[in-house]
């Protein structure tokens, strides 16, 4: 079995001494029950992994202390994703962050929608960024995936774009998916209601592809996990 992840936002060289945050100190010893010389990897979201075994000393600020062994950087690896999504909502949007987090998407961006049931710049961030740090460690990613500011699927398509990936509408009547074969990709998903006409137009027109998930009226979490999914699970290269 592999040894329980820990999240640092910095690592340092082998041989030397990091400290747990209070917060993941408290899972290791109160919730994961680790002492001594129990083994732990440390990530940092940004592709670094430290291996490293608990000291059992603590630091002034309550931190737990580890000694790191070993330190390796990780590639991201299968198609760079970036997730715009209409936020559903409730727990349901919470789900759906927990389930991209965990098939390793680069990015997510809130949009605002015409037909949008919730304001996409009022989510709770933090507790957003939360949820992306647990599925990371439930996963065992190295890559923490980002939350970009809500913006509308127009701006969201035209930066996508001129960042280099392919970008994708999730539409009725579209192509398939598995006529894109980009290693960089952008997909947009709309609310419950779909994207209305005009946005639609302004996507296409800024250079998004009409893509179809099928025959279904999915949630707007099941569209986006599955068209994540079946990306995420390609082959590389």
């Amino acid at each position: 079995m592999s040894s329980p992840w820990f999240h640092a936002s910095q690592l340092p060289s082998a041989g030397m001494i990091l400290a747990l945050d209070r917060d993941e100190a408290k899972h290791a010893v109160g919730v994961r029950r680790l002492s001594a010389g129990d083994p732990v990897t440390i990530f940092d979201g940004m592709g670094g992994i430290a291996h490293a075994v608990l000291t059992g000393d603590r630091n002034s600020d309550g931190g737990v202390l580890v000694r790191v062994d070993q330190v390796e950087r990780v590639s991201r690896t299968g198609t760079d994703l970036l997730v715009g999504v209409a936020p559903p909502k409730g727990d349901r949007f919470s789900t759906m962050l927990d389930m991209l987090g965990q098939l390793g998407v680069t990015g997510i961006v809130p949009l605002d929608t015409d037909h949008g049931v919730i304001d996409a710049s009022a989510i709770n961030r933090t507790r957003a960024d939360r949820i992306l740090l647990e599925a990371c460690k439930q996963s065992r990613g190295a890559w923490l995936p980002s939350i970009a500011p809500a913006m509308t699927v127009a701006n969201f398509v035209r930066l996508a774009s001129a960042s280099g990936r392919t970008v994708l509408i999730a539409d009725q009547g579209g192509v398939s998916t598995a006529t894109c074969t980009a290693e960089r990709v952008a997909i947009a998903i709309g609310p419950e209601g779909g994207f209305s006409a005009a946005e639609l137009e302004a996507a296409c027109t800024a250079g998004a592809v009409r893509v179809d998930l099928g025959p279904a009226i999915l949630r707007v979490e099941a569209a986006a996990v599955s068209m994540a999914a079946a990306f995420r699970a390609r082959p590389a290269g």
